[in-house]
């Protein structure tokens, strides 16, 4: 199906149920307004802290005439041992309290699927987290889509271990394996590798259902663009054999609909970033000579670390914005900044520290802004792809590896640098990248020598190519359209007691 008649309103109503942790949440949120501007009726469950920062919007966006609601389900958190207000990741303190947040997650599913059996939606969207998903939507005789927070790249990566084992034939965890069966020669070591995969663990079971209801659901929605993983995408259609939808990039997708309706839902959050004062800071700066550097929201680091991210930024010699999160638990008065640091910093003018909240996509597609130190989380990686800067790839967990893979040795615009072990998010790191290594990776990103010009070339081509994909008749664009499309078939298709695979 083409893009005529794109804007053609949708009799269905979908169910969308998130993972516990704003990194998930807010995106699949953004895809449910996707969904919703081309006349989806959507209910979004949630718990009531989680929904806070969601009901800002919602007012507005009815009254453009967008059918989407918010349902909440209370967070069992007596039942847990947890205090009122902590229901998500994002705000657990150390691993006790995350898994106490994960034993609650699972006791959602009941009123989950009790609100979506009452409710008889024509299809659900969920979370890979909430494998029960897949087989509830078999029960009612709708598809079941998954959204996954990773690349096609790590999607394909993570099947291919799963299917062939190759990190099991190594003789130890830093000996490189090749992944098999990728369009690319990847290499990776056992190291990197997520715990429960290097070795069996209760998780270790989770991640098997997850994988089971992935294989067996409907078909995933993947916030990429078919320019910047074309190879991956037509590997997981066609080897793999999955169906799945690439809407990315989403807020940028979310920004071109909201336009269509003539509302800008971010007005608000605009006009506090622009008085953030990094932002008046970068005004200052020669165009394209910053470095950013942040680790996301759940990343954390240890004073000793944090010393050595100083140490090298100051000797790097390049402007910076330093995004800084300090492992909990430390002694507040142990030392983590050189001394003098930061008056050094800000009377050279060399430099900002963020202790807080910061204006991430408006810092990152600010023209004095030439590079991004990340730690590869996908919404960070969507980011710096957008505003066309190459990266310092510096995973710490998750999917995190593979993205770091995807930006060095597929797209090529990333230098590798950091950890080599996988690690939890909450609890942290304690494998400790020096400064020389950091700094060497920060003046090869930001260099003029022919590698770091190709980089930052190849960055700000898939960069035009991620605003091309959500505009009218783009790839995002028209997925959308497609996917919407087949669901309606699907729901027609019952009606009229039609079997379709």
């Amino acid at each position: 199906m083409d893009s005529k008649g794109i804007e053609a309103k949708s009799k269905l109503k979908a169910y969308f149920v998130p993972y516990l942790t704003p990194s998930h949440y807010l995106p699949l949120f953004q895809i449910a307004k996707l969904f919703a501007s081309r006349g989806v009726h959507v209910t979004f469950l949630l718990t009531p802290n989680n929904s806070v920062s969601l009901r800002d919007s919602l007012e507005s966006l009815n009254k453009a005439g967008l059918q989407i609601e918010i349902e909440c389900v209370d967070f069992p958190s007596k039942e847990v041992g947890l205090p009122e207000g902590i229901e998500n990741f994002n705000v657990a303190t150390n691993l006790e309290m995350a898994g106490k947040v994960f034993r609650a997650f699972f006791m959602l599913q009941a009123p989950f699927e009790a609100k979506i059996r009452e409710a008889k939606p024509d299809f659900i969207v969920a979370d890979m987290h909430c494998f029960w998903a897949t087989d509830l939507a078999a029960q009612l005789g709708i598809p079941r889509l998954i959204y996954h927070v990773r690349a096609y790249f790590a999607l394909s990566a993570v099947e291919a271990i799963d299917r062939h084992g190759p990190h099991k034939d190594v003789k130890s965890d830093d000996e490189p394996f090749l992944i098999p069966d990728l369009p690319h020669l990847i290499y990776m070591t056992r190291s990197e590798l997520p715990q429960w995969i290097q070795s069996e663990s209760p998780y270790t079971t989770f991640h098997n259902k997850v994988s089971e209801a992935d294989r067996n659901c409907y078909g995933a929605l993947v916030d990429s663009f078919y320019a910047l993983e074309k190879d991956y995408i037509d590997y997981y259609h066609n080897t793999l054999g999955r169906r799945a939808w690439s809407l990315g990039p989403l807020f940028l997708h979310h920004n071109v609909v909201l336009r269509k309706i003539n509302l800008n839902s971010n007005n608000q959050i605009n006009e506090e970033t622009k008085k953030h004062p990094c932002l008046e800071w970068l005004d200052k700066m020669p165009e394209g000579k910053v470095v950013y550097i942040s680790f996301g929201s759940l990343s954390r680091f240890n004073s000793a670390q944090l010393f050595e991210i100083a140490s090298a930024l100051e000797s790097s010699d390049h402007p910076f914005i330093w995004v800084v999160r300090k492992k909990d638990g430390e002694d507040e008065q142990e030392k983590w900044l050189p001394d003098g640091f930061e008056e050094r910093i800000s009377k050279k003018s060399k430099g900002v520290l963020i202790k807080g909240w910061a204006p991430q996509a408006k810092i990152l597609e600010h023209p004095s802004i030439g590079g991004f130190v990340t730690h590869c989380g996908w919404n960070s990686s969507m980011e710096a792809i957008t505003a066309g800067l190459s990266v310092v790839a510096w995973p710490l967990s998750a999917e995190q590896f593979y993205h770091r893979k995807l930006f060095v040795d597929v797209l090529k615009t990333g230098v590798g640098v950091g950890n080599m072990k996988w690690s939890s998010m909450i609890d942290g790191t304690d494998e400790l990248v020096d400064r020389v290594k950091i700094e060497k990776a920060v003046r090869d990103l930001m260099g003029d020598d022919e590698e770091a010009i190709e980089r930052r070339r190849r960055a700000k081509e898939f960069g035009i190519a991620a605003h091309k994909a959500v505009e009218e008749g783009g790839s995002s664009y028209v997925d959308l359209t497609n996917v919407i499309h087949q669901l309606e078939c699907f729901k027609e298709a019952k009606k009229n007691d039609t079997v379709i695979s």
